[in-house]
């Protein structure tokens, strides 16, 4: 199953501090078919709403291991 064909993340709780989805270890991003971009969950694997992985977080979020362990993957092609 592509990530088009998930569902969204429910549970999502509001939260001030940095721990969002978008500095999630589980977060990521792929482009659809007519180049939309798409906010996933790789744990979960559901679709984040846009907008809502600025503000929002769930309960499984977990640090970037880039910040422990010092490795960019998207630059590890």
């Amino acid at each position: 199953m592509s990530e088009e064909e998930w569902d969204f993340v429910d549970g999502l709780k509001r939260t001030r501090s940095s721990c969002v989805c978008m500095t999630c270890q589980h977060f990521s991003y792929v482009c659809d078919q007519n180049c939309h971009t798409l906010l996933t969950c790789g744990l979960q694997r559901r679709q984040v709403p846009h907008g809502e992985h600025l503000t929002k977080r769930c309960r499984n979020w977990m640090v970037r291991r880039e910040a422990d362990m010092g490795w960019c993957p998207e630059v590890a092609l």
